[in-house]
């Protein structure tokens, strides 16, 4: 009987009880005889409800593998400008550290001792900034 439902399901249904007293179900009732007619509907599916659950599932799994992947291409990339300003200012640091004489940036002038210590105080920042692992 219970085969027969989802077949039924477009259709009116009745039940009675027969000579015997069993319950009868069928798409026509008998002749002279008291049937109801049930209020019967298709059942859903739960493959229908999962299915955009599933789905949902599976784009928010892709798009975490999407994140992941640019989060660890963001990283790669940090770490290499990373360690190009650590060259840089390891670079820095040991030119201000050698030369006795520096021109000051955008001028023909000379430092003086004071501000050469000012720029090698600023390039040992620079190298913990960019070099400290």
């Amino acid at each position: 009987m219970i085969l027969l439902a989802p077949s039924l399901a477009g259709a009116e249904v009745y039940s009675w009880t027969d000579a015997n007293g069993n319950k009868v179900y069928s798409d026509q009732p008998p002749p002279r005889v008291n049937a109801q007619r049930m209020n019967v509907r298709a059942p859903q599916a739960a493959r229908t409800a999962s299915a955009p659950q599933a789905e949902k599932k599976a784009e928010k799994k892709a798009d975490n593998k999407a994140v992941a992947s640019d989060n660890a291409a963001i990283a790669a990339a940090n770490a290499k400008i990373k360690e190009q300003n650590c060259k840089a200012a390891q670079t820095n640091l040991a030119t201000l550290q050698l030369n006795g004489r520096i021109r000051l940036p955008g001028s023909t002038a000379l430092a003086t001792d004071a501000q050469r210590g000012e720029m090698i105080r600023q390039a040992q920042k620079d190298v913990q900034t960019w070099c400290n692992k």
